[in-house]
């Protein structure tokens, strides 16, 4: 008698239970594909969210340091010389017999009492003191310093402010550089020009070498 293969005929539930495990699998398959795809999309759209979010950080700031620049009552560059500015303000600290010490040094002859009463206009007055920090290895001083103080004297020109304020001596931290009607502008000296010859830059040059040509009082 002819034999035929019990494979060739198959079992209905046999049948239904190999289409439902089929059926399941293309359903997982499925949503693996949409967590794998839908995942991508987010971790792309949250990267970009980040990426416009420091944008707009990075832009805001520049649009702050810009406003803070504004309101200085004068204007320079840094521009072809890695330095950092910082600032602070200190209350005025010259005394009428430190001021005529200065004055005779530098051979300038004033009336007797002229420098207390000198000191009276600035009493309660601060100064605002910028330093320019050169960034990078270098020689002692590494810091160019600008120090700004309200015009309360009325000086109207440079050699009335320099004969009660200047400085005769090298290495001093305020000599009077500039004024306009409201401020007076000192510079600091960048050393005594010595080198201790170790080849690095002395930091505060550099830096002056930069700042000074561009500084303007508004």
């Amino acid at each position: 008698m002819l034999q035929i293969s019990d494979n060739l005929f198959i079992n209905p539930k046999t049948y239904m239970e190999q289409k439902k495990s089929s059926t399941m699998s293309i359903v997982l398959a499925i949503i693996i594909t949409a967590i794998v795809v839908g995942g991508g999309v987010y971790f792309w759209q949250q990267s970009k969210v980040i990426q416009e979010e420091v944008v707009t950080t990075v832009a805001t700031e520049t649009t702050t340091t810009n406003k803070e620049e504004a309101k200085e009552p004068f204007t320079y560059s840094t521009s072809g010389v890695s330095a950092s500015v910082s600032q602070k303000t200190a209350p005025f600290v010259y005394t009428a017999n430190q001021l005529e010490s200065m004055a005779e040094e530098c051979g300038n002859k004033h009336e007797a009492g002229y420098f207390d009463k000198l000191v009276t206009k600035f009493s309660g007055s601060s100064k605002t003191i910028y330093n320019f920090k050169y960034i990078g290895e270098s020689q002692e001083s590494d810091t160019f310093v600008v120090t700004l103080l309200p015009n309360k004297a009325g000086y109207t020109s440079l050699a009335q402010f320099k004969k009660d304020f200047d400085l005769c001596y090298a290495a001093g931290d305020a000599y009077p550089e500039m004024l306009n009607d409201n401020w007076l502008l000192f510079m600091s000296s960048c050393g005594s020009g010595y080198s201790d010859g170790s080849d690095k830059p002395i930091g505060c040059q550099e830096v002056r070498d930069v700042v000074e040509p561009t500084l303007k009082l508004k």
